[in-house]
C-alpha cells in the first residue's frame, strides 16, 4: 500500500510546464566560451543571442523544437586585436556570416522536480560548416517562462577554423562553450 501512494505522490508533483513558443531575450540570454592557451587562455562572450523554442508535452515528458543565433559580430574578448582577428576572414568572417546558428530539440523526461535536467541535441553552424552536438542542460522555470544553462566543448578543427596562435600564444583545439538562455512567451 505503501507503494502505491508513494507512486501516486510521485505522479502528482510532476510538473506542468508551460507549452507553446517561446522567444529567446536577448540582451539577458548569454553565450560564453573559453579556450585555454600555453599563457592562462581567454573568454569572449555576447548577450545578443535570439531565436524561437517551441515546447510541446510528449509521452508523458516535454520536447521543443529550438532555432537559435549568436551574433557573431557582438562576440567580445576584452581584446580589441583578438576581437579583429576573431571576426577576420581567417575565423569567424562576420562579414560574410555574420550569426552563428543553432538548430535542434531539447528534451525532458517526467519532469518531478525544479530544476530539471533536459537534453539539447542539434546542428551547431558556424560559417558554413554544421556538426552535431549534444548540451545537457539545467532548466527551471521563470513565471511563464523558462531559464535553461549548460555547457559543451567543440573543436575549432572540427568547423574548418584554424587553432590560434600569436607570437609566443599557442591556443589548444578545444572550446568551453557555455549557453544561459532566458526564454519568453512572445
Amino acid at each position: 500500500m505503501r507503494m502505491v501512494l508513494l507512486g501516486l505522490l510521485a505522479w502528482v508533483v510532476q510538473l506542468a510546464l508551460p507549452t507553446g513558443t517561446f522567444v529567446v531575450v536577448p540582451g539577458e540570454s548569454r553565450v560564453t566560451f573559453h579556450v585555454r592557451d600555453n599563457r592562462g587562455g581567454f573568454s569572449g562572450e555576447t548577450d545578443q543571442v535570439s531565436g524561437t523554442v517551441v515546447v510541446r508535452a510528449v509521452d508523458g515528458g516535454y520536447t521543443a523544437t529550438v532555432e537559435a543565433r549568436v551574433d557573431a559580430r557582438t562576440i567580445r574578448t576584452g581584446a580589441s586585436l583578438r576581437d579583429a582577428q576573431m571576426r577576420g576572414a581567417t575565423f569567424l568572417h562576420t562579414r560574410e556570416f555574420p550569426f552563428i546558428r543553432f538548430e535542434g530539440t531539447a528534451t525532458a523526461e517526467r519532469v518531478s522536480g525544479e530544476p530539471f535536467p533536459a537534453t539539447l541535441r542539434g546542428r551547431l553552424t558556424v560559417r558554413t560548416v554544421s556538426r552535431e552536438v549534444v548540451i545537457p542542460l539545467t532548466v527551471r522555470l521563470t513565471g511563464a517562462g523558462y531559464a535553461a544553462q549548460g555547457e559543451t566543448t567543440v573543436r575549432f578543427t572540427e568547423f574548418g577554423l584554424p587553432v590560434p596562435r600569436f607570437l609566443i600564444f599557442v591556443a589548444e583545439d578545444l572550446i568551453l562553450i557555455r549557453i544561459a538562455a532566458v526564454l519568453r512567451p512572445p
